[in-house]
């Protein structure tokens, strides 16, 4: 690797690192904790508890990207034997400072690890179950990725990643925009009006660049230029997709409003965005795979 990679992947690595150390002096790096906040609410909680009711006792489990451990762990609190992987140091202390604080109380057991996701080299047949949750988009090097999977998984098992594919659509970044412009959000409505004189028909292209959190980490977006779901397609047999909605979850980020009133509009919110990407008038970019090893 380049030594302009290789600095690359330390600030990504420090970034990460620091948002998990923030995140964990507001709440435990814990699934019975994390699942009541409100972008799991209303985006993640329903797929992550389908992905828990997977695992059986003594299952073995990698999960790739884990950040501060919390659904490593998880997967340990069902039974399973879990390994979780990351680049950063500062996340994996995190992870591994909780664990030790809970370890009497689960029922399997965690492994935390460093790794460069882009150069793996994993056992052959290890693992019954391989979670990647947000990461294969930060990906330069998919294909190989995707091959260390399919390496590392016992023949039948399953691969269950959960993640954005491709760039956003013009139609839901609209749509996103427009709601997000009235609604109430940390931007007030006197600088929302500045922006649009400011930005006039380029303010679009500002909201897509919102939404695919462009420039928020060196490898920030890396991998659209490759398509994961394909690279999965070539290798599994994919079992169920699950199509995200399309707008609900920027909405839910930036909608600034008291849990009370934000969740029942969010979930209505929800239950309309996915009818229209039914219909075809949005077009989702989130999606969660199901992908079966073949035997």
């Amino acid at each position: 690797m380049t030594d302009d990679y290789q600095q690359k992947l330390a600030a990504e690595a420090e970034l990460w690192g620091a948002e998990s150390e923030r995140v964990a002096r507001e709440l435990p790096p814990d699934w019975r904790y994390h699942r009541h906040l409100r972008h799991n609410v209303i985006m993640h909680a329903a797929d992550i508890d389908d992905l828990l009711r997977q695992v059986r006792p003594g299952m073995h489990a990698l999960e790739l990207g884990c950040a501060s451990g919390w659904l490593t762990l998880a997967l340990a609190q069902q039974g399973a034997h879990a390994v979780g992987l990351d680049i950063s140091d500062k996340s994996l202390a995190v992870a591994r400072a909780y664990y030790d604080q809970v370890r009497a109380s689960v029922a399997g057991t965690v492994e935390y690890r460093v790794a460069d996701l882009n150069a793996l080299d994993l056992p052959a047949a290890a693992y019954d179950l391989i979670a990647v949750k947000a990461t294969l988009h930060h990906l330069v090097n998919l294909d190989h990725t995707i091959d260390q999977i399919y390496h590392a998984l016992k023949p039948g098992g399953l691969l269950w990643a959960s993640d954005s594919r491709g760039d956003e659509h013009l139609s839901s970044v609209l749509v996103a925009g427009a709601l997000t412009f009235v609604l109430p959000t940390e931007t007030s409505y006197a600088d929302k009006f500045r922006a649009l004189r400011k930005f006039g028909l380029r303010a679009p292209s500002r909201v897509k660049a919102s939404i695919q959190a462009d420039g928020l980490s060196p490898f920030e977006g890396a991998g659209r230029e490759h398509d994961w779901l394909k690279l999965i397609e070539q290798r599994f047999t994919i079992e169920r997709r699950v199509n995200m909605p399309a707008v609900t979850g920027y909405v839910t980020a930036q909608l600034k409003a008291p849990e009370a009133v934000a969740l029942p509009f969010l979930k209505a919110l929800r239950a309309v965005d996915r009818l229209l990407v039914r219909a075809g008038l949005l077009r989702n970019t989130g999606l969660v795979i199901y992908a079966r090893k073949p035997l």
